[in-house]
C-alpha cells in the first residue's frame, strides 16, 4: 500500500460531498451559467437545475460555481434541502458577506436600526429579526450585499419537494419581481427535481434553465489520469492509461475511485501494472455498488426491478419490442415502468423506441 508521503486527495476525491483540486469535464455547464450571471436580472440561465444520478458530480459542480461566483462578485449561500433550509440560508449569506462590511464598526441603534433592519452589518435588529420572515430578510440582505457591489447566489443540492423548498423558490420569484440581484442553482436526482417541478406551487421553476448532466468525456479523462500520475512520480504505460480510462466509462465518480485506488495500490515511485489495475477495478466496484447501485435500485418496485432485469439480459441498446418480448407483456402494459425509470435517471432513451441504462456497469449489477 502507499505511504501517506503522496496524498491522493490532491487530486482524487471518491466521496460525495467533495471535490478534488482540479475539476474536469463540465466546462460548458459551468461557463453557462457564469455567462447568466452577467446577463439581465430574471434571466432563464439565472436559474438553473441540474439533473443527475448519483455520482454524477453534482455536489462538486456546485462546490465549483460556488467559488467561481466567489471570485466574480457574488455572495454564495450553499445549503443542502432541508426544513431548515431558509433559515440556514440567511445564516451562510451573513457569514459569507461579512468580511464586506468589517469597517462597520459602529452599532446602530433605536430608530435608526429599526428603520434599516441591521444593527451591525449584516446582522438584523432585535425588531427585524423577530418580525420578518424569509423573503422579506433576503429582500434586505440583496440591497445590503448591493450597496457593496455584490450579487446574492443560492445553491441548493439534493432538492426535493417540501414547505421548505415552496418558500425558498416562491421568494426567489418575488425577489426577482422586485429587480434584486439574485440568482439560483439547485442540483437533485431526475425523479426528485421531476417532483419539484410538477409541485403546483413550483410550476414557475419549468422555466427554469434545465441541463441533465451525462457522462465525461474519455479524452479529458485520460489526459486527467496522465497528468495526475506523473506529476506525483507513478508510472504507467499507454496500455495501463486506456485501461484505467476505459473502465471509468466517462463516468465521474467512477473516475474519481479509479484514481485514488490507482494511487493507493500503487508504490511509491512505482508503475501501474495489471494486478495494480485488477485491484484498483476491483476496488472501486465494490464502492460503486454500496453508493450508487444499492441506493439506486432501494427505492424501486419488485416490478421496476424486473423491467430493469429484462433490460439486462438482453443487453446493450434495446428495442421496445424485445423487451415486451421478454416480459411477455404488451406495449401500453410496460409504459408506467418504462416512464418511472426514465424520470428516475435509471434508463434512457438514446432514440425513440429504444432503451439503454443509464449508470455504466449497471446491467451487469443487475445480473448478479
Amino acid at each position: 500500500m502507499k505511504t501517506d508521503k503522496v496524498n491522493p486527495h490532491a487530486f482524487f476525491q471518491p466521496t460525495f460531498g467533495n471535490r478534488p483540486d482540479q475539476y474536469i469535464g463540465r466546462d460548458g455547464e459551468i461557463e453557462q451559467f457564469m455567462e447568466g450571471l452577467q446577463e439581465p436580472i430574471g434571466s432563464r440561465n439565472r436559474c438553473t437545475l441540474f439533473l443527475g444520478q448519483r455520482g454524477m458530480g453534482k455536489t462538486a459542480l456546485l462546490l465549483e460555481l460556488s467559488d467561481r461566483a466567489t471570485r466574480a462578485g457574488y455572495v454564495v449561500a450553499r445549503v443542502t434541502a432541508h426544513e431548515g433550509m431558509p433559515k440556514a440560508i440567511i445564516e451562510q449569506f451573513q457569514l459569507n458577506g461579512s468580511q464586506y462590511f468589517k469597517e462597520e464598526k459602529r452599532k446602530m441603534t433605536g430608530m435608526t436600526a429599526g428603520v434599516l433592519g441591521f444593527s451591525l452589518g449584516l446582522t438584523f435588529s432585535e425588531a427585524a429579526e423577530r418580525q420578518y420572515g424569509f423573503r422579506s430578510k433576503m429582500s434586505l440582505l440583496c440591497d445590503k450585499l448591493a450597496e457593496k457591489g455584490k450579487g446574492a447566489l443560492i445553491l441548493i443540492d439534493e432538492v426535493r419537494t417540501s414547505a421548505a423548498m415552496r418558500e425558498v423558490a416562491s421568494a426567489y420569484q418575488e425577489l426577482v419581481g422586485d429587480g434584486k440581484n439574485v440568482a439560483i442553482a439547485m442540483a437533485g436526482l431526475p425523479h426528485a427535481v421531476s417532483s419539484v417541478l410538477n409541485d403546483s406551487v413550483l410550476t414557475f421553476l419549468n422555466r427554469a434553465c434545465k441541463v441533465e448532466l451525462g457522462l465525461i468525456s474519455t479524452n479529458l479523462i485520460r489526459a486527467y489520469y496522465e497528468r495526475s500520475f506523473r506529476s506525483i512520480g507513478i508510472k504507467i504505460s499507454d496500455e495501463m492509461l486506456d485501461r484505467a480510462t476505459l473502465a471509468t466509462r466517462g463516468f465521474p465518480y467512477l473516475m474519481q475511485l479509479i484514481g485514488y485506488y490507482v494511487i493507493q495500490y500503487t508504490p511509491e515511485g512505482g508503475t501501474v501494472d495489471a494486478s495494480v489495475m485488477d485491484k484498483a477495478e476491483k476496488a472501486a466496484m465494490g464502492d460503486m455498488e454500496d453508493n450508487v447501485f444499492k441506493p439506486i435500485l432501494s427505492p424501486l418496485s419488485d416490478n421496476d426491478k424486473v423491467f430493469l432485469k429484462a433490460l439486462a439480459n438482453i443487453g446493450g441498446t434495446v428495442t421496445t419490442a424485445k423487451l415486451q418480448a421478454a416480459l411477455g407483456r404488451r406495449g401500453p402494459a410496460i409504459q408506467p415502468y418504462r416512464k418511472r425509470l426514465l424520470d428516475a435517471g435509471v434508463i434512457e432513451a438514446p432514440r425513440r423506441g429504444e432503451l439503454v441504462f443509464a449508470v455504466p456497469y449497471l446491467a451487469d449489477y443487475m445480473h448478479d
